[in-house]
C-alpha cells in the first residue's frame, strides 16, 4: 500500500513537472514564431534585392525613361540552323535575319515617330530627349589565342563570340575593367571586346588594350574588357564562361576564315555573308506612354513585316521591364504554370538564362517572405492574445473584489 502511494505521488509529481515544462514551451512558442518570422522575412528581402540588383541588363529602360516618357525593354528570340564548325547559326524561314530586322526597324521607326510627333504623346514631344533604340545579335563558338606582340600569352579551347549591332552596349550597360565597347560598323572591323574570364585566360590581366586575339586564323585587336558579374546565378548559367564581342558583320569573316585570294566564281559563291546568318536575339527599347502599348507596337511590327502570329510563330517575345514584379511572376509561375516553352531551336543568350534563373530565385524567396510574414502575424497575434488575456483576467478579478467589498459593506 505504501509502495502504491509513493508510485502514485511520483507519477503525479513528474506529470506536474511535464505540464509545467510544456506550459513554458507553449508560452515561449509565439516569441520563437515572431523572431523566426522576422529573421526569415529580413533574409528573404535581402536575398531578393541582391538577386534583382545582379540583373543589370534587365533595367535598360530605367536609364532612358523620364517624368515625361516611360520606356519598355523587349526581347525577341528566334531560331536558327546550327552548324558543325562552331560558326553562328544560319537563318531559317521561321526565324529572323538582318534583312527582316531592317524591316521591323523601319516599322517601329514609323510608330515611334508618331508617338513623339502628332500621335499618342504630342503634348510631350518637345520634352522627349532619348529616341528609341534596338540591337540584334547571334553567337558563334571558336577556340582563341592571345598575343602580345608576337608572343603567345594563352589560349582557350572554346569561347562564345557574340556578333552584335551598334547599339548593343546601350541596351546592355556593361561595367568596364578597361577600355570601352566596339566602335561603330564604319570603324575598325577587326576590333574585339573580351569579358574578364577570357581576358584572364588569355593574358592573365584585364589591362590588355592593344593586345591581339586570334580566332579562326584572324587577328582582332582588344579595345575593351567588360565585367559581366560573378555571383551564384552567373556561375550556374554560364555568364562567367570565356566570351568576346565583335561586330555582327564579322561573323561572316570568322566563318570564312583567312580568305586571301578568291580565284574563281565557285569559290566566291561558297563564301558566307552576314545576310546568311540568323539573328537569334533582337532587343528594343520603346517608348511606352500607355502601359504595355510598346508590346503591342512590337507585335504589330512583327505581324506587318514577317507575318508574326502568337499561336504559330517560332519567335518568343519577352518583356524585360518589370519582369520581377509580383504580378508578372504570378502570371508566369502560378498556379503551377510552365514559365517558358522548351524549344531546342532557340539559342538563349547568357543574360536571358541568368534572368530566368533569377526569376525562380525571386519566386522561391518570395514564398519564404510570405511564410515569414505569416509567422510574424501568428506570433504577434498569439503574444497580443496572451497579454490582452492577462489584462482582462486581472480586470475581472479586480472587479470581483470590488463587488465583494461592496456586498460586504451593504450587509454591515
Amino acid at each position: 500500500m505504501e509502495f502504491r502511494t509513493k508510485l502514485k505521488n511520483f507519477i503525479k509529481k513528474k506529470w506536474g513537472d511535464l505540464c509545467r515544462h510544456c506550459h513554458y514551451v507553449l508560452m515561449g512558442l509565439p516569441f520563437f514564431l515572431l523572431i523566426g518570422g522576422i529573421v526569415l522575412s529580413t533574409a528573404s528581402v535581402i536575398r531578393i534585392r541582391k538577386v534583382i540588383d545582379g540583373q543589370s541588363f534587365q533595367y535598360a529602360a530605367d536609364y532612358f525613361e523620364s517624368k515625361n516618357m516611360p520606356y519598355r525593354q523587349l526581347t525577341v528570340l528566334g531560331p536558327g540552323l546550327a552548324t558543325d564548325d562552331g560558326s553562328a547559326p544560319r537563318k531559317s524561314s521561321r526565324g529572323l535575319d538582318i534583312e527582316k530586322v531592317a524591316q521591323i526597324h523601319e516599322a517601329l521607326e514609323t510608330t515611334e515617330l508618331s508617338t513623339i510627333g502628332t500621335g499618342r504623346s504630342s503634348s510631350k514631344s518637345e520634352k522627349i530627349v532619348n529616341p528609341w533604340r534596338d540591337c540584334y545579335s547571334a553567337v558563334a563558338n571558336y577556340p582563341a589565342r592571345g598575343f602580345m606582340g608576337k608572343n603567345e600569352t594563352g589560349n582557350v579551347d572554346s569561347c562564345e563570340v557574340f556578333g552584335v549591332s551598334n547599339d548593343f552596349a546601350v541596351i546592355h550597360p556593361f561595367c568596364y575593367e578597361s577600355g570601352g565597347f566596339l566602335p561603330d560598323e564604319n570603324g575598325d572591323r577587326f576590333s574585339i571586346v573580351l569579358n574578364t574570364q577570357l581576358a584572364w585566360n588569355l593574358f592573365h590581366s584585364y589591362q590588355v588594350l592593344g593586345s591581339f586575339v586570334e580566332i579562326n586564323g584572324l587577328s582582332f585587336q582588344v579595345v575593351g574588357v567588360v565585367n559581366e558579374g560573378q555571383d551564384e546565378i552567373a556561375e550556374t548559367t554560364g555568364v562567367t564562361k570565356p566570351r568576346a564581342y565583335v561586330q555582327f558583320r564579322q561573323l561572316a569573316v570568322l566563318a570564312n576564315g583567312p580568305v586571301e585570294n578568291v580565284s574563281s566564281a565557285d569559290e566566291a559563291s561558297n563564301l558566307v555573308h552576314d545576310t546568311d546568318f540568323a539573328v537569334t536575339c533582337y532587343e528594343v527599347l520603346l517608348m511606352d506612354p500607355i502601359k504595355n502599348i510598346s508590346y503591342n507596337d512590337l507585335v504589330q511590327a512583327l505581324s506587318d513585316t514577317i507575318g508574326y502570329s502568337e499561336d504559330s510563330s517560332a519567335l518568343q517575345i519577352i518583356c524585360n521591364t518589370s519582369r520581377f514584379h509580383v504580378t508578372s511572376l504570378w502570371k508566369k509561375y502560378f498556379p503551377l504554370k510552365k514559365s517558358y516553352s522548351d524549344s531546342n531551336t532557340l539559342q538563349i543568350p547568357y543574360y536571358e538564362r541568368s534572368a530566368r534563373l533569377a526569376e525562380q530565385y525571386v519566386v522561391f524567396w518570395g514564398e519564404a517572405l510570405a511564410v515569414g510574414i505569416v509567422l510574424v502575424i501568428a506570433g504577434g497575434g498569439y503574444i497580443y492574445a496572451i497579454f490582452h488575456g492577462k489584462e482582462t483576467r486581472h480586470k475581472r478579478e479586480d472587479d470581483s473584489e470590488d463587488d465583494h467589498e461592496i456586498s460586504y459593506l451593504d450587509k454591515t
